[in-house]
């Protein structure tokens, strides 16, 4: 029996794996306005950063008004009818910027100086990767620009915000002239591509917790019978060991007349 649980779920999990790799495949959605935010949930009011214009998002699957999406490294959500879900693959779907400090500051977690550093960055020679533009916290009188950005420090990686202020020089950031044709979003299957981007553990949590409730099913079904088969012979046993024998006759017990 046990052995037969941990056939079926090795079966399962491969299956399953084999079968949503096949399936997958990546879609990407292109920035074709500004004001388009890449949010950390469903909301508008969860904005991280104003992705730049003409570049891409790739696609998981669609959570109500909004697609989950990955710009970079960064997960998260864009509203639907703010992009525009494309055919093909483009060769740069990120805008590729970067910028240096001019005096050591630090990445906060939200854009403001009065939040979480995330991490000093007191080493002003380093390249820091940019991800998008956001409002925030108004450090001078007419600046209110804040950066949303990836510092690597030794080989650690810090994303947060960098007032804008203090930068150096952001590398231009060009416009994107990939098309392709647009497609609707019921080329996405959700529960594929929702599946295809869990962990291995997660996978065969959820596989466990389909397949065994069938097995204990499946136990309990066989059970009642084998109970029933073991108390039968027990019963023969009892009743056979109450008979005697002597020579060519039987003695029974008088408890048997």
């Amino acid at each position: 029996m046990i052995f037969f649980v941990f056939a079926s779920l090795f079966f399962s999990f491969c299956v399953c794996d084999v079968t949503f790799a096949e399936n997958e495949r990546i879609f990407y959605a292109k920035v074709q306005g500004t004001g388009v935010n890449l949010c950390s949930t469903p909301s508008e009011a969860s904005a991280l950063f104003e992705i730049p214009y003409s570049y891409f998002v790739q696609v998981d699957y669609v959570v109500d008004d909004y697609y989950k999406v990955s710009y970079k490294d960064v997960e998260g959500y864009v509203k639907k009818d703010k992009i525009n879900l494309m055919s093909g693959t483009p060769q740069t779907p990120y805008a590729n910027a970067t910028y240096k400090l001019f005096v050591p500051y630090a990445i906060y977690q939200s854009p403001s100086q009065n939040s979480t550093k995330v991490v000093d960055l007191t080493d002003t020679t380093i390249t820091i990767d940019y991800y998008g533009t956001i409002s925030g916290q108004q450090v001078m009188s007419d600046n209110n620009v804040w950066y949303y950005s990836c510092a690597t420090v030794g080989e650690q990686k810090y994303y947060g915000y960098v007032f804008s202020g203090v930068t150096d020089y952001l590398s231009p950031i060009n416009v994107n002239s990939e098309i392709f044709d647009e497609i609707s979003d019921d080329m996405l299957d959700s529960s594929a591509t929702e599946f295809a981007s869990l962990s291995t553990g997660t996978k065969i949590m959820l596989i466990v917790s389909i397949s065994v409730p069938s097995v204990l099913i499946l136990y309990f079904l066989i059970k009642p019978s084998k109970i029933m088969q073991i108390s039968k012979n027990k019963k023969q046993v009892k009743k056979e060991s109450k008979k005697i024998r002597h020579g060519d006759y039987f003695e029974f017990d008088e408890s048997d007349l």
